[in-house]
């Protein structure tokens, strides 16, 4: 069976019995597998679980019987293994995974191997919140082989990490323009009466900086499950001319056009806040993927009581970007990226405007990000859960 990454293919029943066996009988295996204060799993060739510890057994509230025979995706809540024609390890998302690349390396080659893993969980709210830092090495119980692998939750280092990095970056850089405007002001008013287009940059500046660290709020608040909804009417050709007029005065519009195209002019009932933090998100992620001289273009339309706001630019996403780009903590920019724009998107547009957000990119149209949302949200009757299991 052809599959798109890991090979396919499982014990039969009386071989996963025996090898289940094998594990039970060799004391050792389950004694070690005890003493890991994390998740830890034995996997067969085939990447099934043969053995848990208590930490694992603990996390997932289950019986050993429920988890046995299966693959990790399949019993940690993987949203994407039931898309592979044989489960975990078989789709084209599995191309990204790093438990995957773990288990796969132990079984080749004697050194254990250490990857960084993001799951997208089925039923957790944020899509992708899992980070995982999954150690596999390979086990040898007479001429049977093993995989023992072990699963370390780094979501809440991840998260805090990459807060902490969005803050500071987007705020210093801000607060330092800001500065350098100030200075140049200062000069002005002594040489030059006409410094009213300082001030309005200034002023562009200041309103910048504000929304930052609001937005940085917003994201910090949404992620524990404490951001309040607040419904107002919003007017949606109004909303979307002030975001090209916000965005055209930002360094990132520079050489750059944003024109508004099939706008449809009516209102809908959301948070304001909120829609127009996702959709500046969508903009400004368009324009960085834009080259010099081209244009984003902005629309929406109604349709059977949904607004589909799109924002589109010309260029076409990377297949491995297209696979990772709602993960929180994944970025395009490599190093100095923070990982958190596209991942917001999801967090603030699916779990609290109510809507979808997806997007669509080839070489021949570009890349066009979709944000669909009810015409009138409904007021929220109580917190949405955003904590996995692994929290």
């Amino acid at each position: 069976m052809e599959t798109y990454f890991a090979p396919a293919g499982r014990d039969d029943p009386d071989s996963l019995e025996r090898r289940i066996g094998i594990v039970r009988r060799t004391e050792f295996v389950q004694a070690m597998l005890d003493a890991i204060p994390v998740p830890a799993i034995v996997l067969n060739g085939c990447r099934q679980i043969l053995a848990v510890n208590e930490s694992l057994r603990r996390l997932l509230e289950a019986n050993p019987d429920e988890i046995i025979g299966r693959r990790p995706g399949e019993v940690m809540g993987c949203a994407y293994w039931h898309e592979g024609p044989d489960g975990c390890g078989t789709s084209k998302h599995c191309l990204t995974c790093g438990a995957v690349s773990a288990i796969l390396d132990s079984q080749r080659y004697p050194e254990h191997a250490v990857r960084e893993c993001r799951m997208s969980l089925d039923d957790a709210l944020d899509g992708g919140a899992l980070d995982l830092r999954v150690t596999a090495s390979r086990l040898d119980v007479g001429e049977e082989h093993f995989t023992v692998c072990i699963l370390e939750d780094t979501s809440r280092e991840k998260r805090l990490n990459v807060l902490s990095r969005v803050f500071f970056h987007d705020v210093l850089n801000t607060a330092g323009g800001i500065q350098g405007y100030v200075h140049l002001l200062e000069d002005a008013l002594r040489e030059d009466p006409e410094s009213v287009s300082k001030l309005e940059q200034l002023g562009r500046l200041a309103d910048q900086l504000v929304s930052e660290i609001e937005g940085q709020r917003e994201l910090t608040l949404a992620e524990s499950g404490d951001l309040v909804i607040h419904l107002e009417a919003v007017e949606t050709a109004a909303l979307l001319q002030g975001l090209r007029t916000l965005y055209m005065g930002h360094d990132v519009a520079k050489r750059r056009r944003i024109v508004l195209e099939n706008v449809w002019d009516g209102r809908l009932v959301t948070d304001a806040r909120l829609l127009s933090r996702v959709l500046g998100n969508m903009l400004k992620n368009a324009l960085e993927a834009t080259k010099s001289g081209e244009c984003v273009t902005l629309g929406c339309s109604h349709d059977q009581g949904y607004v589909n706001f799109t924002v589109h630019n010309p260029a076409c996403m990377p297949e491995e970007v297209k696979l990772q780009i709602f993960h929180r903590s994944f970025s395009t920019k490599a190093a100095t990226g923070r990982g958190v724009g596209t991942y917001s998107m999801r967090l603030l547009g699916e779990h609290y405007l109510g809507g979808t957000v997806s997007f669509t990119s080839t070489e021949q149209e570009g890349t066009c990000f979709t944000l669909r949302v009810p015409r009138l949200l409904p007021p929220p009757v109580s917190k949405p859960n955003v904590k996995s299991g692994f929290n």
